[in-house]
């Protein structure tokens, strides 16, 4: 008798088929691109990833109707510019995702920056509305407006986009070994689009402070349907101690807790 825990040869090729070029297909999505403080970016992306000559950042939320790895779900994402080894490319921040098999699936392939949320995509009159909430704080808000309809587009693009795969060790003092690089090609197609105006709205939370990064001017609104298509490789191996500052950035403030008095008796 065969257990679902142990896979086949052939389970193990399709498993990996499909962590090698996953597919991302049917998007709506609410973009914005704006431009924030350069100290703030220098402060946050991490060596060898260097900021970009303009402090540009990218902010959207998402509905991903279907994939063919972890089908439908809801997402949100936000970028700063960045280059490596002088090649244009973005740093991600933070990517709350709306189900744990996309946190998972993200988080454990590309270490990306992901975490559950409530997140919700909603057309208000003219209005398309995103907003991502945690420990009950909506703590990014989209609003964009919008005249007319969304025209054909079929523009191609590809963009690099940079993450740090690493681990806690096991003993809680530093990390497990020292992180990787990891770049992800995306390869998207814009099938559909309209440009707008934008506002964003970033609230205080304490385990998501995207609020540290400033709204100085919103550069483009946009909604799009759209795929993108991704495959990834390691491109360098980062010093851990080089890296700890930003370690702890894309987890919860556990030091909220820690600081909390442990009831009498459950220690």
């Amino acid at each position: 008798m065969r257990t679902r825990f142990v896979k086949s040869p052939e389970d193990i090729r399709r498993f990996q088929d499909v962590y090698a070029t996953p597919s991302f297909t049917n998007i709506r999505s609410l973009a914005m691109t704006f431009h924030t403080n350069p100290e703030v970016v220098a402060e946050v992306i991490p060596p060898p990833l260097a900021p970009a000559d303009e402090p540009r950042a990218t902010i959207s939320v998402s509905e991903i109707r279907s994939s063919d790895c972890v089908g439908p779900f809801m997402g949100a994402s936000l970028n700063l510019a960045c280059t490596y080894q002088g090649e244009p490319g973005v740093y991600c921040v933070t990517m709350p995702m709306s189900t744990d098999i996309a946190v998972i699936f993200g988080r454990e392939l590309f270490a990306e920056p992901k975490k559950l949320a409530e997140i919700e995509l909603e057309e208000r009159g003219k209005h398309l509305v995103g907003t991502v909430t945690r420990s009950g704080i909506t703590y990014i808000e989209l609003n964009g407006a919008f005249e007319g309809d969304m025209a054909p587009v079929g523009r191609e693009s590809t963009t690099h986009h940079y993450y740090f795969k690493y681990l806690p060790a096991a003993d809680g003092r530093g990390l497990a070994h020292d992180p990787q690089l990891v770049r992800v090609t995306h390869r998207g197609i814009v099938h559909r689009a309209e440009q707008g105006t934008g506002t964003i709205t970033f609230r205080e939370s304490m385990h998501d402070p995207v609020i540290d990064i400033p709204v100085l001017s919103v550069l483009n609104c946009t909604r799009s349907e759209v795929e993108t298509h991704t495959t990834a490789e390691v491109v360098a191996t980062v010093d851990q101690e080089q890296f700890l500052p930003y370690a702890y950035g894309k987890v919860d403030d556990l030091l909220v807790w820690a600081d909390e008095p442990i009831a009498a008796g459950t220690r």
